[in-house]
């Protein structure tokens, strides 16, 4: 009788391994005590785009997603319509049987008080993929102090930048055009050298003598607190080779930026390609860093209160797959990627612009495209869809410095 119990026994032992061992192969985790952990973080640690960037652990696998909740702690009201904040989050493969998570969460709308923190798994049901918590749950209360976030989102450091200039051959009229987040009515410094044309694609240092040209302009007002500048010059009887284009501006309280960018004169004049009646272009952004607040602007011959759809995601790298659609959990790998709408405002010469501000907070390190078109309806789905006017230019999230 002994034996056979513990025959049993060993047999439901060894039944209880074989099938942790296949839920391991098969999830990269272990389900049968399911955890997740918050990692330490406090008030000081909300920035200065008011978002609380969360991070954690877990042993669910990565094919699944977490649901990550603000709510008002024991006796204090949210001061927006919504009473909450949410986000999800998805996985990126840990060791040790633990997977990691991020959250970034917007807290602008929130004061001082008590709140609570609630990280949960997540399931999607309905037509409309609604997520709903999950039975694996960890909560954490924290307090925001007075100084808390709350106030306007805060643009990154002064910046200048260039937009492409390209081939362009002697005689030509060249136009330099960019953007800036200094104040309208600043003025922007500039100089052109003549430089050795890189072998490398790079752009040489601005060499130790006189400029060939030099001038100043002043920036216009542009939208969504990113301004606009330009300046003309003649390239008459400069010779053909590679130039170097320095700009530099500073206001007087102090905020100070410059920039750079170079030309090739071919020595063959080029047929220009006529501009289309209806067009789109994107702006160079400035550096972008991961955690941190990016308006992408540019401008079209649209016409004004037109909305634009603006798509980015990552450059796949070899045979790298990505979970687009939380719906489809076949694939382990990151999908990380931003959509949204701009209104076109009116501009000047009757060329109007466009801006939309979004977050890296979402983005890993890495190549992106950005595709910018009009909108349309489809009459049979009736959804927005991109249009037949668009322009599509690339972008490096580089890590933090």
């Amino acid at each position: 009788m002994k034996k056979t119990a513990l025959l049993f026994a060993g047999i439901i032992s060894a039944t209880i391994l074989v099938v942790m061992g296949l839920g391991i192969l098969l999830t990269g985790s272990f389900y049968f005590m399911p955890s997740i952990t918050i990692d330490s973080f406090s008030d000081s640690d909300i920035d200065a785009n008011d978002m609380l960037v969360l991070t954690g652990t877990t042993n669910l696998g990565l094919n699944t997603h977490l649901l990550v909740n603000i709510s008002a702690g024991p006796g204090q009201a949210f001061p927006t319509d919504k009473g909450y904040v949410n986000e999800i989050a998805s996985l990126l493969p840990g060791s040790g049987g633990r997977n990691s998570w991020k959250a970034a969460l917007n807290v602008s709308s929130l004061g001082p008080g008590d709140y609570t923190i609630r990280v949960s798994s997540v399931t999607f049901a309905g037509n409309n993929w609604t997520a709903v918590p999950g039975s694996v749950v960890v909560t954490r209360g924290f307090r925001i102090g007075n100084k808390s976030a709350g106030g306007n989102r805060a643009l990154p450091a002064a910046f200048i930048v260039a937009n492409f200039i390209g081939d362009r051959a002697p005689g030509e009229s060249i136009a330099v055009t960019g953007t800036t987040n200094l104040p309208p009515g600043t003025s922007i410094l500039w100089d052109v050298y003549q430089v050795q044309c890189p072998g490398n694609g790079t752009v040489p240092k601005i060499p130790a003598r006189v400029p060939l040209l030099t001038g100043s302009t002043a920036i216009t007002p542009g939208t969504a607190g990113i301004n606009r500048w330009v300046f003309l010059f003649n390239s008459s009887g400069i010779a053909p080779g590679c130039y170097l284009v320095h700009f530099a501006g500073e206001t007087p309280e102090g905020m100070f930026s410059e920039g750079e960018t170079g030309f090739v004169l071919s020595g063959i004049p080029k047929e220009e390609p006529a501009v289309p009646s209806r067009f789109i272009t994107i702006d160079t952004l400035p550096g972008l860093q991961v955690n941190s607040r990016v308006v992408i602007t540019g401008t079209t011959s649209l016409p004004e209160n037109d909305e634009l759809l603006i798509e980015i995601s990552p450059i796949a790298q070899g045979n790298y797959e990505f979970v687009v659609n939380p719906r489809d959990m076949s694939q382990g790998a990151m999908f990380t990627g931003v959509a949204g709408t701009a209104v076109i405002v009116t501009g000047t010469g009757g060329v109007n612009l466009w801006a939309m501000d979004f977050d890296t907070y979402h983005l890993s390190p890495g190549d992106y495209t950005v595709n910018v078109s009009n909108t349309k309806v489809n009459l049979t789905t009736h959804r927005t869809e991109p249009g037949e006017v668009s322009i599509t230019g690339t972008f490096t999230v580089q890590e933090g410095s």
